[in-house]
Parts: C-alpha cells; sequence; structure tokens
C-alpha cells in the first residue's frame, strides 16, 4: 500500500503518466512492435533527457546538503545507443533537453519520485524488447531493466521525510513539472 505522500503523488501525476503510455513511440514498445531505427531515435531522446536530469537532480540534493546516493542511469543509455550501432561522436552530439528548474527541496524531491518510479516500469519494456532484441539479451536494454529496490526505498523514504516536513506541495509541484517536461521532449520527437 501506498504512503500517502505517494498516493498523492500517483495522483497529481496520473494524467501525464497516462499521456506517457499513450505516446506513440512509447506505446509501440510496450507492445513489442517497435522498429530498430525508432527504438534507437527513442534511446536517443531518453539519453538527451535523462542527463541533464540527473545532473540537476544531484546538484539540487548537494545545494542543500542531502546525501540522498542518486545512482546514475544516464550512461546505461550510451551503453544501449553503442550497442545498437551508435557511435561516441554521434552520442556527444545527441541534443540535450534543458532540465526542469529544481529549486526547493520539495521540488527534486517530486523529480526523484518520477525518475525512480519510472525505473520500475521500465522493466516491463525491456521485457518487450524480446521481438527485437531476442529474448534473454541485456544488450540494448540496460537502461529499461528496471531500478535498483534499494534506491526506491531510499526515495520512498526521502519521500515520507519531506511529506513530514510540510513539502508535499513542492514535491507534487516538481514530479509535475518533471513529466511536464518529459512530455515536451518526447513530443518533439515524433
Amino acid at each position: 500500500m501506498a504512503s500517502p505522500a505517494r498516493a498523492a503523488l500517483r495522483s497529481a501525476t496520473q494524467a501525464a503518466h497516462l499521456r506517457l503510455h499513450a505516446h506513440p513511440t512509447l506505446a509501440a514498445l510496450a507492445a513489442g512492435t517497435i522498429a530498430a531505427p525508432q527504438y534507437s531515435r527513442l534511446l536517443g531522446r531518453l539519453y538527451g533527457f535523462h542527463l541533464p536530469f540527473e545532473r540537476a537532480l544531484i546538484e539540487a540534493a548537494l545545494g542543500h546538503g542531502v546525501d540522498l546516493r542518486i545512482g546514475a542511469r544516464a550512461h546505461l543509455l550510451t551503453r544501449d545507443l553503442l550497442d545498437l550501432g551508435a557511435s561516441g561522436e554521434s552520442i556527444a552530439r545527441l541534443p540535450m533537453a534543458e532540465a526542469p528548474a529544481l529549486r526547493e527541496p520539495g521540488e527534486w524531491l517530486g523529480a526523484l519520485y518520477v525518475r525512480e518510479g519510472s525505473s520500475f516500469g521500465a522493466a516491463f519494456l525491456a521485457a518487450a524488447l524480446d521481438p527485437l532484441l531476442g529474448a534473454g539479451c541485456a544488450r540494448g536494454r540496460r537502461f529499461l531493466s528496471g531500478g535498483e529496490t534499494e534506491d526506491w526505498r531510499l526515495c520512498c523514504a526521502a519521500l515520507e521525510a519531506g511529506a513530514a516536513r510540510g513539502l508535499l506541495p513542492s514535491m507534487i509541484h516538481g514530479a509535475q513539472a518533471s513529466f511536464h517536461a518529459l512530455e515536451h521532449w518526447l513530443a518533439d520527437h515524433e
């Protein structure tokens, strides 16, 4: 059962979450019908979003003196792109999104909720790549293979602590801003 803070965040971001599920490329990925070029473009787009987003989260946490271990995951997108034939030079030239501004501790906690929560749904998407990449093959789907349970546990503890400090409204704002930024970035992809 989700805590009150997580339930509030889930409710506040449900519409954006559903819109992302309906995104044509993500829907093709979930259905197992995505083509290799389309998947490579999606990974490049996700890399261009996640690298600055990850950096913003780390900077925000450090700027507020919080020692929450935010595991790096953007490098997994690099490995996936290389697996699919991209060169290091082409990856370095990928466009980068502007990370959402994370000014308050609650905002970055909301963004962390989006990032860590999405890694669990991504495990389902990784399995849907079997027709494209082959069953049991990790190459090309490291990023989607899911997050660490410990990372989610730490995230949930941080969310509860933030809600107890009265940060829930800014946590919701940070989560909504993160979803909005990702939606906008992926909308440019199609």
